[in-house]
C-alpha cells in the first residue's frame, strides 16, 4: 500500500460520501419521500382540480414556497422540481407563470401542452421530449393518450422572483383561502403572453434529434471528439443552458435564465461508458433517471454506491468527486439538471491522473482548451480550496 500526503487523504475524505449520505440524497419515484405536510400533499384535491393529477414537490430550497415547497431534496434557489402525473384523458386548468421559465419534460405518454391566451395553440410531447415555457404565457397540460402521462416541471426564476402561478378567476370557487396562499396562486383576467408557433417550436427539444456536445466543442473549441469520449457520458446532449453561458453546452438549442442547466446523458451498458470521477466547484448535480437502471458513485475511486431506477432522482452537492454508470443491457439516458449561484462560475474538475493520461494522448493544447471552458485536472486541490 502506498502512503498518502495529508493533502490527498483530506482531499479524499472531502469527495466521497458515505452510502448512508447518498441514500439521502435520493428521493425515489413515485412518491419522491414527500412530506405530508407538503402544500401540494396538504391541498391534493385542489391540487387536482388545478393541475389535473398528482403532484409531488421533489427538489426545492428551504426558503422556497409554492407549489413545489417542502421537498425531500435541497437544492439552490434558483429553481425548483416537481413531479405531476395526469390520467388518461386528463387535462389541467389553464395558468401563467409571472416569473418563472418552466421546463416540462415529458417523461411517459403523450402530453399535449396548450399555450397562448385563448390556448388555442399547441405542442405535442413524446418521451423524453421538453418545451421550455418562458413566463407570462399561458398553457394548459392535455394527456393525449390511453396511458397515464408522467412528466417532470423544473421551473428557473431570476433573483427576487417567485414560483407563483396565475389562474382565471373562475377557479376561485375550487379553492379554499390556505390553498391559495400555501400553493402560490394568484387571480386574473390577464391573458398573458401571445407566441407564434414557429418561436414556440424553437423552444421545444426532440429527444430523436438531440445533438452531442462532443460534435460542437470539436468545431468550437478545437478538441477532439475523442478527448470529449473520454471525460464525459457516452453523448452529452444540452437542452437549455443559461444566457451568455461559454461552457462545454454553450451550444444548447435553448437559453434560458441563470443558475440552470439541463441535459441528457446517454451511456451504453457497462463501466466503460460513464464519465471519470469528477466534481464541480459551485453547483449541484442532479441525475434523474429517464430509462435503465443505475449506479451513482462518490469518490476518486467510487468507493461509495447507491443503485437508482426509472424516474428515482438523485441530487449530488459540489465538491464531491462522482460518477455514473449503466447497469441495464441496453443504453440508457439519464437527465442531468445542474444548479447554482445567480451567476454560475462552475468549474468540473478531474484528478490529477486522468489530466496526465488527457496530456499523454491529445497534448497540452488540449488541457488548455479545457482550461478555457472551465474544465481542470485539479481536483486534488480544488477540493481543499
Amino acid at each position: 500500500m502506498t502512503d498518502k500526503t495529508p493533502t490527498q487523504g483530506a482531499a479524499e475524505n472531502l469527495a466521497v460520501m458515505s452510502q448512508a449520505a447518498m441514500l439521502d440524497r435520493l428521493a425515489a419515484f413515485p412518491h419522491y419521500r414527500a412530506a405530508a405536510e407538503a402544500p401540494a400533499l396538504r391541498h391534493a384535491a385542489q391540487v387536482q382540480k388545478l393541475w389535473g393529477g398528482t403532484l409531488r414537490p421533489m427538489m426545492a430550497s428551504r426558503e422556497t414556497k409554492g407549489r413545489f415547497a417542502q421537498a425531500a431534496l435541497d437544492c439552490p434557489p434558483t429553481a425548483c422540481t416537481g413531479y405531476l402525473e395526469i390520467a388518461p384523458h386528463g387535462q389541467s386548468q389553464g395558468w401563467r407563470n409571472p416569473d418563472a421559465i418552466e421546463n416540462i419534460v415529458c417523461l411517459e405518454g403523450r402530453l399535449e401542452v396548450r399555450h397562448g391566451p385563448s390556448l388555442d395553440e399547441h405542442v405535442s410531447l413524446g418521451d423524453f421530449d421538453m418545451v421550455s415555457v418562458p413566463p407570462h404565457l399561458r398553457h394548459q397540460l392535455v394527456n393525449a393518450g390511453d396511458t397515464p402521462v408522467r412528466l417532470l416541471s423544473i421551473l428557473s426564476i431570476e433573483p427576487g422572483g417567485t414560483y407563483d402561478a396565475i389562474f382565471t378567476p373562475d377557479v376561485q370557487a375550487l379553492l379554499s383561502a390556505d390553498a391559495q396562499r400555501d400553493l402560490g396562486l394568484r387571480l386574473d383576467d390577464d391573458p398573458g403572453l401571445s407566441i407564434d408557433a414557429a418561436t414556440m417550436a424553437a423552444r421545444v427539444t426532440r429527444a430523436k434529434e438531440l445533438v452531442p456536445y462532443k460534435a460542437a466543442l470539436s468545431k468550437t473549441a478545437a478538441i477532439p471528439p475523442q478527448a470529449t469520449e473520454m471525460l464525459s457520458a457516452g453523448s452529452v446532449y444540452p437542452l437549455i443552458v443559461p444566457e451568455g453561458h461559454i461552457g462545454r453546452s454553450r451550444t444548447a438549442p435553448i437559453y434560458g435564465f441563470q443558475g440552470l442547466y439541463i441535459s441528457i446523458a446517454e451511456c451504453a451498458p457497462g463501466d466503460g461508458d460513464g464519465p471519470p470521477p469528477h466534481a464541480h466547484s459551485d453547483t449541484q448535480e442532479s441525475f434523474l433517471v429517464l430509462n435503465g437502471t443505475w449506479d451513482i458513485f462518490t469518490g476518486f475511486d467510487n468507493e461509495s454506491v447507491i443503485h437508482a431506477r426509472p424516474f428515482d432522482i438523485v441530487a449530488m452537492p459540489n465538491k464531491v468527486m462522482r460518477s455514473f454508470a449503466n447497469t441495464s443491457d441496453a443504453p440508457a439516458r439519464l437527465l442531468v439538471i445542474i444548479q447554482g449561484p445567480d451567476r454560475m462560475h462552475d468549474t468540473v474538475s478531474f484528478s490529477r491522473k486522468i489530466g496526465a493520461e488527457v496530456e499523454r494522448r491529445f497534448g497540452k493544447e488540449t488541457i488548455a482548451a479545457y482550461e478555457k471552458i472551465r474544465m481542470t485536472f485539479d481536483a486534488e486541490d480544488r477540493l481543499q480550496a
